[in-house]
């Protein structure tokens, strides 16, 4: 059984009321501090370390969830704390599947690819065609071949096209047999330049900012415009819909990939607020962590706890940070 493909809708007309009071009063917060850390002198070390290990993070996801790899959970907090390229040192333990090489250069692939969302909104670049495919190039450097199917039902690589629209479907078939239609490859540009016009005008309006990121994000895997590797380009364009406001994308991690693939599958079925619901949560806990390490900058603290049990400190009565084990250093914590 076949479900039929259709072209993607505008924004549902009562999503301006959509709007989530604990996401809209860490957000009052952040907005009350930022002006405050941007005009202080003081070492915002901590700041910069915590934004590095966010970027790591989603790095690290946004491959786990698509089943790219999979890392252990403390190999994944080493990476995050001590850098990307730390994984060759984990030998075989992170991702057995994956040569070292290939898990190296996804992983930098992907955080470049999130900086690249930063350069386009800070050189105040529109999405476009060229965003999408370059992009996608980057996201997909070090992964050869795409998931497809043969006629008799086998699983097998094919080699994928990188920075290139599909030019065959990619259509799933799902656990109770039907397959989900995406949009055929020969309208996909079209069907693209529908959504660049519909988003031009929704970001104009007063949609908040997981409302607008959701429907970036549902909007097009709707299409899934290449042969793979549209996840982590949706992921992409849900992190370019919050830094354009200044703010701090959801972290959607591997753990929380059931209630992400169930919020999707709402919004397919026509119900977009769940799963704008669900961004609000994830971006609320980002926003929190921003607000405790922006408190803790203000403070002049002397301290960071990585998440891998090390910390990054300045000892009383010294200027060099240095890095070292999570314990009682006598500083402020």
């Amino acid at each position: 059984m076949r479900e039929q493909w259709s072209p993607i809708e505008d924004m549902p007309t009562d999503a301006i009321k959509w709007w989530d009071p604990g996401y809209q009063e860490a957000l009052s917060q952040w907005r009350n501090l930022r002006p405050q850390l941007e005009s202080t002198k003081l070492d915002k070390k901590i700041m910069d370390i915590w934004a590095e290990e966010r970027q790591r993070r989603f790095a690290i996801e946004t491959g786990q969830i698509e089943g790219l790899y999979v890392i252990p959970r403390g190999i994944t907090e080493q990476l995050i704390t001590e850098g990307l390229e730390s994984v060759r040192l984990s030998h075989k333990m992170a991702s057995p599947e994956v040569e070292d090489d290939s898990l190296t250069g996804l992983l930098k692939d992907q955080k470049t690819a999130l900086e690249m969302v930063f350069d386009t909104v800070a050189q105040r670049r529109s999405l476009s065609h060229t965003a999408f495919k370059e992009w996608h190039q980057l996201l997909t450097r070090y992964q050869a071949t795409a998931a497809s199917r043969t006629l008799g039902g086998k699983r097998v690589g094919i080699p994928l096209l990188k920075g290139e629209y599909k030019l065959r479907p990619n259509n799933p078939r799902r656990p109770d047999g039907v397959v989900h239609q995406y949009c055929p490859p020969e309208q996909v540009r079209s069907e693209l330049d529908r959504l660049l016009d519909m988003y031009a005008k929704i970001h104009e309006q007063s949609y908040a900012t997981e409302v607008e990121a959701a429907w970036l994000h549902h909007r097009y895997i709707q299409i899934h415009p290449f042969q793979d590797g549209n996840g982590r380009t949706a992921r992409l364009l849900m992190a370019y819909a919050y830094i354009r406001r200044g703010e701090f994308p959801p972290m959607i991690t591997a753990a929380e990939k059931p209630p992400y693939i169930a919020a999707l599958e709402l919004a397919d079925a026509g119900d977009l607020r769940p799963f704008a619901e669900r961004l609000a949560i994830l971006a609320s806990e980002s926003l929190n962590a921003a607000v405790i390490i922006t408190k803790q900058v203000l403070k002049s603290s002397r301290y960071y706890a990585h998440s891998n049990g090390d910390c990054t400190y300045k000892a009383p009565g010294e200027n060099e940070w240095k890095r070292g084990p999570d314990e009682d250093n006598g500083l402020d914590m």
